[in-house]
C-alpha cells in the first residue's frame, strides 16, 4: 500500500502517524475475523492436497482461472454439506478433495 506523501507530512506534523498506523492493526484484526470464503478454501485444498496442480497453474499465470473453475465444480458440494458452517468439516473436505480430483481427471488441467 502507498501513502501519499502529503498525509505522511501532514499526520507527522499532527504526530498522528502512530494513530494512523494502528487502523491498518484493526484492519487486519477484522480480516482474521471473518469467515474463510469458498474461494479460499478450496485453494487451500488444491495447495495442500493437489501441490504438483497448484504449482503448474501458479507458474503458468492460470491458478485464479482454474480456480474459478473448481468453485463452480464444487458450488454443490459445498451447499450439501452446508458452507460455511461446515468449512472445518472432514466429510466436506474429503467430497471436495474427490470433487477437484474428478476435474483435474477429466481435463480441467488443460494438459499442464
Amino acid at each position: 500500500m502507498r501513502l501519499d506523501p502529503a498525509l505522511y507530512i501532514r499526520l507527522q506534523e499532527e504526530n498522528a502517524v502512530a494513530a494512523y498506523l494502528e487502523e491498518f492493526d484493526e484492519i487486519d484484526s477484522l480480516a482474521e475475523a471473518m469467515p474463510v470464503s469458498p474461494f479460499d478454501f478450496l485453494e487451500d485444498v488444491l495447495e495442500q492436497d493437489f501441490r504438483g496442480h497448484w504449482l503448474r497453474f501458479h507458474e503458468a499465470g492460470i491458478i485464479r482461472y482454474e480456480l474459478l473453475n473448481i468453485c463452480a465444480v464444487c458450488e454443490a458440494t459445498l451447499q450439501e454439506f452446508g458452507w460455511p458452517e461446515a468449512d472445518d468439516s472432514r466429510l466436506l473436505r474429503y467430497a471436495v478433495i474427490t470433487a477437484i480430483d474428478d476435474y483435474l481427471q477429466e481435463g480441467g488441467s488443460d494438459g499442464l
